[in-house]
């Protein structure tokens, strides 16, 4: 029978394997409610006579004392089981039988509970005996235990790799399943060579390290490949079922690693023996950097020839929910040296939401910041931040061996939103444009440090349009970070600039976009409250609270070739916008209020004089066209543009009611209307400007109340009456009726609702959601699964 402690599962891995074993036990659905502090229900299950709850109690430390702290707690909670036939207790403490008796006198005043109910660590290993297919699919149970590492070591299946083994059994706790490892192991079984690439530290090694230990309980032999791939040929036996491992089988950065020594060469007969083997009882998993797959397909003939037999399985960040991202750290947390005080004050605080969020996410970093900063939380914290806001070492070995091409793509691809632009436009910043070399940088490039995308075609994007993005937000901090610390670099691009939106992408990375900028911060009041308002809600730009210090420095050091370009830019953009308009052209929005908003601030406060006029002049000029602003569907740029006037007091009091006139016209979001009275300064403006900033408030009341008569999220519609109340109080309009009537309609419709199940209305209920569903939810089980990482 096996001996398992379950010490390598967290709790949230103890909760999975146990509705595992009671799945195949009972031969019902198990649902699960996932983890989260005083809930009462771990699992579920319905039976023909009623409902099954089951409570999962994981204690690595604390033994049968912390569990029966744990029950009496959980009795506590559980007035009247409604519903509830039979209640299961599975728990990774041994039993004995004194022990169960004790936990049934606990709880049987309120559950239905049973002796032969309270599964203890000897019964779920009894139950691993009864149902093997649930122990094979286990494989972190399987680093804890000494017998099956053992007789693994000594059947010989794990072949000359007991460093591989020992690394295994150190990082098999720490790992979270996705779909990833379901997708390599179908791929090995059909295709036999799977290669796993994918951007440094995105977990490429533990992946396949999960699939060799999978391989090697089903007693395959595992042959790790270290230095060259003949160790492969050399080891391979026709007799027994191998499986070959080749860890950045291209090298770490460059392919010239490996062919100087003809490895390609070997790498592809390899690769074909793998294939033609009879029988059909080999299998090779390869790992790789995406980029230097791409690179040594384009420069090695023998691996494109076998690339078509290379099977991929691509390993991305952004195919992490928020969740998998949170399980991750949180087991990391979970076994780390971290004290349990400092683990609730983690907890309490949701200071893990900051590393979850993090546009740089990434699980090496994690990894390697709690194992050396995890002894206090002040430490810990401070580490993670430092290393998610500069993960410049995950990427600054890959960008040096890149070529020429490959650079000047990226530098161009770093002055542009974070949605990249079109392929042709791409082309055309490319000075000394050669199409083959370029062909060529784009290729090494692809999957790793770009994305080329294909559009389906739109009134302004024609079918099979493509454009280019950088891959990963750490990218791009990356090459910010260059600019602002590698001389001559920020020169040389400021110089090159063909585009206003390359402008306005450099001054929002460097902070010299709102005013107050001269200083490093914004402004107290309005610019204030906008800046932080655009972080909160996310403009997409990728621009964060903390501006790139570096790159700041450099674009101020070169004012008078930033104030150069803007000028011309800006008018070759602005006449290109009236040419398209005039013609008839796809483009309505006016483009002016968000570069302006943005330019103004920098122009004024280090441009001088001439600047601050020109400023002037395309302001006035802006609303003496007549027409209606629209910036973007937010308008929030318009209201930055009215914002950033009214505080260098630019152009004349009857400019900016006109500005003020044309804007609120084009508010259609209350969150807009809020920013603008928390923002622009009303106290001057004409009766006359006032009546129709009034007539507007109404118009978006009553769009708001026809709005939300269709939604069925009743907290939210509530929620959106009462910004619109906020809003026409701070106009001075009364729109009482119309909330009364949508407040009542709001009350009527959730009443007509459907009635929520008995069942739901017991501790602990949530619905279940699989990974990438609902944000909101995501994140609410995100909150759930760390509020119980400081229970013992």
């Amino acid at each position: 029978m096996p001996d398992y402690d379950f010490s390598t599962l967290s709790p949230v891995d103890f909760e999975a394997l146990v509705a595992e074993l009671l799945h195949a036990e009972l031969g019902v659905h198990i649902e699960s409610f996932g983890p989260g502090r005083d809930k009462g229900v771990d699992l579920r299950c319905a039976m023909a006579d009623g409902s099954v709850v089951i409570q999962c109690k994981h204690f690595l430390r604390g033994g049968r004392a912390a569990l029966r702290r744990a029950v009496k707690k959980e009795a506590a909670k559980w007035k009247i089981a409604t519903g509830v036939r039979r209640y299961i207790l599975a728990t990774s403490v041994s039993m004995t039988v004194e022990s169960k008796e004790e936990l049934v006198r606990l709880l049987s005043p309120v559950l239905p509970i049973a002796h032969a109910d309270i599964l203890g660590l000897e019964d779920l290993n009894a139950l691993l005996a009864r149902h093997p297919q649930v122990e094979l699919r286990q494989f972190k149970l399987w680093t804890a235990s000494a017998a099956v590492l053992s007789r693994i070591v000594h059947a010989g299946l794990w072949n000359r790799t007991e460093e591989l083994l020992e690394s295994v059994e150190k990082r098999a706790k720490y790992y979270v399943g996705t779909q990833h490892f379901n997708r390599v192991m179908r791929i090995l079984e059909a295709d036999r060579i799977c290669v796993v690439t994918g951007p440094p530290g995105v977990g490429k090694s533990i992946l396949a390290e999960m699939a060799l230990l999978a391989h090697g309980q089903e007693k395959w032999q595992v042959v790790q490949i270290s230095e060259d791939v003949k160790e492969g040929f050399d080891a391979w036996n026709r007799e027994i079922p191998q499986i070959f491992y080749y860890d950045d089988f291209l090298g770490q950065t460059d392919l010239a690693e490996t062919t100087g020594k003809n490895e390609d060469h070997r790498i592809a007969q390899f690769v074909e023996r793998v294939r033609r083997a009879e029988p059909a009882n080999k299998r090779f998993i390869l790992t790789t950097r995406e980029q230097v797959f791409r690179d040594a397909t384009e420069r090695s003939d023998r691996i494109r020839r076998s690339r078509e037999f290379l099977t991929r399985a691509e390993v991305q960040i952004e195919d992490y929910s928020a969740y998998v991202k949170a399980h991750i750290f949180y087991n990391h947390l979970y076994f780390s040296d971290l004290p349990v005080g400092d683990k609730k004050l983690l907890v309490e605080g949701r200071d893990y939401l900051g590393a979850i969020n993090h546009p740089n996410y990434s699980p090496r970093i994690l990894e390697q910041v709690v194992r050396h900063r995890s002894r206090a939380l002040d430490t810990l914290l401070l580490g993670l931040k430092e290393a998610l806001d500069h993960p410049e070492e995950l990427w600054s070995g890959s960008y040096h061996q890149l070529s020429r091409m490959g650079r000047t793509i990226l530098s161009v691809l770093v002055t542009y939103p974070p949605e990249g632009i079109e392929e042709k436009s791409l082309r055309a910043h490319i000075r000394d444009f050669d199409s083959y070399t370029y062909q060529q940088a784009l290729k090494v490039l692809e999957g790793t440090w770009i994305t080329i995308s294909t559009r389906n075609g739109s009134r302004s994007t024609p079918r099979g349009t493509q454009r280019v993005a950088l891959a990963n937000p750490s990218c791009r901090d990356y090459l910010l970070h260059r600019l602002g610390t590698v001389p001559g670099e920020a020169e040389m691009l400021l110089a090159g600039l063909q585009d206003i939106q390359q402008l306005i992408m450099l001054l929002r990375y460097s902070g010299l976009d709102h005013p107050g900028c001269r200083d490093g911060k914004p402004s107290t009041g309005a610019p204030s409250a906008l800046v932080f308002r655009r972080i909160l809600r996310g403009d997409g730009s990728g621009v964060t609270a903390s501006p790139h210090e570096g790159l700041r420095e450099a674009v101020v050091e070169n004012v008078g070739t930033v104030v150069e370009r803007i000028e011309t830019l800006f008018d070759h953009h602005v006449d290109e916008w009236v040419a398209k308009i005039g013609k008839g052209g796809y483009r309505t929005f006016d483009p002016r209020p968000g570069l302006l908003s943005t330019v103004l601030p920098f122009m004024v406060e280090f441009g001088g004089r001439e600047s601050s006029e020109w400023c002037a002049r395309a302001v006035s000029a802006l609303v003496g066209i007549g027409g209606r602003v629209v910036a973007d569907p937010h308008s929030e740029a318009s209201i930055s543009l009215i914002v950033a006037v009214q505080h260098y007091r630019l152009v004349a009091p009857e400019a900016i009611e006109r500005l003020i006139n044309l804007t609120t016209a084009g508010i259609y979001d209350p969150a807009d209307m809020e920013l603008f009275f928390e923002t622009v300064d009303l106290g001057d403006v004409s009766p006359e400007l006032w009546k129709s900033v009034r007539a507007e408030v109404v118009r978006l009341a009553e769009e708001e109340a026809e709005h939300w008569s269709y939604e069925s999220d009743f907290e939210a519609a509530r929620g959106a009456a009462d910004t619109v109340e906020s809003i026409a109080g701070r106009a001075g309009v009364s729109v009482d009726r119309l909330l009364a009537e949508w407040r009542d309609s709001v009350d009527q419709n959730e009443a007509n609702s459907e009635e929520e199940p008995e069942w739901a209305r017991s501790p602990g209920h949530r619905s279940a959601e699989g990974d990438g569903g609902d944000k909101a939810l995501d994140m609410q089980r995100v909150v759930d699964l760390f509020s119980t990482l400081a229970d013992e």
